[in-house]
Order: C-alpha cells, then sequence, then structure tokens
C-alpha cells in the first residue's frame, strides 16, 4: 500500500505540473537586431529597408514575422491639405512589448507611392546608450529638448546619417545627464547619407518634420545636457 499510495502521489503532481504548464508556451521572440545586425544591419531592419522595400514586402514580413502581433494591425491614410490621401500607416505592437516607456502609438511603417519611406520601431530588448556607443560610435549630432505637460521629460535623439537611423533616449527632467545606462527606447529607420546635412534634407523631402539645425548639438559624451530649445 504504502508504493502503490507514493506512485499515486508523484503521478498526481507530476498531471499537476503539466496542469500548470499547458498554455505557457514559449516566450516570444525578442528583437536583437540593432546590436546584432541581424538579419540586416541600419537602415535595414528584419529585410526591410526604406527607399528600397516595397509595400507589398512589407505586408509579406508583418503577415508572417513572429515579431507582429497580428491582432494588433491598424491600417490608415495619411492625407494633406483637403483630405487628399498621400500615403499609408501602418501600425503594430510587437509580440514581446516589454519597453517601459508609455506608448500613445506602437511600431509605425510609411508607404508612400507602393515604397516603404521609413520606420519607427520601439526596442523591446535591454540596449542601453553604452551598447549603442560601442555598435555604432558616437552620433554625428544629437537634440535634447523638453516634452511633456502633466509629467515632463526630456527627449534625446542620437542621429546616425551614415548609418540611416535615428535613436531615441527618455530621460525624468530630475536628471538631466547623459550616463552609460540610458535606455534606448525606439529607432526610426530611414535613409543612409554620408552628411547629416544631406539626411535632414532627405528626410524634409519625404515630408519628415527632422530637427531644425539650430537645435543639434555636438556630441560631448557623457554627463550634463543643455536643452536646445
Amino acid at each position: 500500500m504504502g508504493l502503490e499510495r507514493s506512485l499515486a502521489v508523484l503521478v498526481s503532481l507530476g498531471l499537476l505540473i503539466l496542469g500548470l504548464c499547458v498554455g505557457c508556451g514559449e516566450p516570444p521572440p525578442l528583437d536583437m537586431s540593432l546590436l546584432t545586425g541581424g538579419p540586416c544591419g541600419p537602415p535595414c531592419w528584419q529585410g526591410l529597408t526604406p527607399g528600397v522595400s516595397t509595400e507589398e514586402e512589407v505586408n509579406d514580413f508583418l503577415r508572417s514575422s513572429e515579431l507582429v502581433d497580428q491582432s494588433s494591425i491598424f491600417r490608415g491614410d495619411m492625407t494633406r491639405g483637403r483630405g487628399e490621401v498621400v500615403g499609408t500607416t501602418i501600425q503594430w505592437w510587437s509580440t514581446a512589448n516589454m519597453s517601459n516607456v508609455p506608448r500613445q502609438f506602437g511600431n509605425r511603417s510609411v508607404i508612400k507611392d507602393g515604397m516603404l519611406q521609413y520606420m519607427t520601431i520601439w526596442v523591446d530588448s535591454e540596449v542601453t546608450l553604452q551598447d549603442l556607443l560601442e555598435t555604432y560610435g558616437a552620433p554625428a549630432k544629437f537634440t535634447a529638448w523638453l516634452e511633456g505637460v502633466e509629467s515632463p521629460y526630456v527627449r534625446v535623439t542620437l542621429f546616425y546619417p551614415r548609418h540611416g537611423f535615428e535613436a531615441t533616449l527618455i530621460i525624468r527632467q530630475g536628471e538631466v545627464e547623459l550616463t552609460p545606462d540610458g535606455e534606448i527606447v525606439s529607432v526610426w529607420y530611414f535613409r543612409s547619407a554620408s552628411q547629416i546635412e544631406d539626411y535632414l534634407r532627405l528626410c524634409r523631402d519625404i515630408g519628415y518634420p527632422c530637427a531644425v539645425e539650430d537645435t543639434l548639438q555636438d556630441w560631448h559624451g557623457y554627463g550634463p545636457l543643455d536643452l536646445v530649445p
């Protein structure tokens, strides 16, 4: 009886553990491409390159990628003037969605004339400012200014024109300085340019509200920030 009772207890425990694991599945995949460069490096992201990839290729990615929460995909028209449709914006959330920064919008791809123009991708893996600098070096320029009303914060944007992207950090107002552990929260993928001036001209050509030259600052490393404007 003792052996039978022990076997029964073991079976019961096994069934309990199995029941707890049902539905757990594998954790959602994390996009590490900003640091690994796989499957491609900026301005390419997950096989999509602004100015090169077509709308059909974007749609194929959204339908097939494990990074995309299919239920979150939203498409809308981009308009100007009196409602003239000039393009399509596609928003979606990642299956991981681990960012600690509140988001009003999800990841975003913008299509004009059947071509991908740019992408905004929220970083779901931990990427620090130190990680970014070790991977890509110092930015060509950066901007830092105050945003928000009820809960103001400092938005820092690092420009990498040769790699065709911008990286954004969010810093609490009371801690206005750059530190190695500052968290990169989003990346804007666009097109490569040899100079920051050419990069800004390219993004203005597609109607994107780029930074004004007067707000650009030279990189000075870690430490206190000057907010401009």
